[in-house]
């Protein structure tokens, strides 16, 4: 998988992205394995080559989001300067997935402040969207009352 596969890297300058892949590392999760948990160090985020995950809230594990496939991050707590991941990543089938280490990449950023503004644009739409589906998600699971 290129960078550019995923959203968050659009427009990104080629010498980013190849920093960038260079400090990203393949990793591979059986079905039901949990990438991170609620409370852990936020040292990783991910973007998805292969596979679905499910962000869970809480004990035990209240599915708030599924990612729907290739080139989607999750784990970006680690970009937003929380220290713990505020939810926990389970696979729902056989994952492989790009793992960016936080230090490395908040390197990459800090040193090219122009891909760093497309970077965070990104990310901010990327949640926006995200943030949007789990309304729409709830609206639909969440009876409505009608009122003449």
């Amino acid at each position: 998988m290129h960078l550019k596969q995923s959203d968050l890297f659009l427009g990104m300058g080629h010498n980013f992205l190849k920093e960038t892949m260079a400090i990203s590392e393949k990793v591979y999760f059986n079905d039901r394995a949990f990438i991170f948990r609620e409370g852990e160090p936020t040292n990783y985020f991910y973007i998805i080559i292969k596979g679905k995950i499910s962000l869970l809230l809480g004990d035990p594990g209240q599915v708030i989001y599924t990612t729907s496939g290739i080139g989607e991050l999750f784990g970006c707590s680690s970009l937003l300067g929380r220290n713990t991941y505020f939810v926990s990543a389970q696979c729902m089938e056989s994952s492989v997935l790009l793992s960016f280490d936080q230090q490395k990449m908040n390197k990459i950023l800090y040193n090219d402040i122009d891909n760093s503004i497309l970077f965070f644009k990104q990310l901010a739409a990327t949640l926006g969207n995200r943030l949007m589906q789990m309304y729409q998600k709830n609206l639909e699971l969440t009876p409505t009352a009608i009122v003449d």
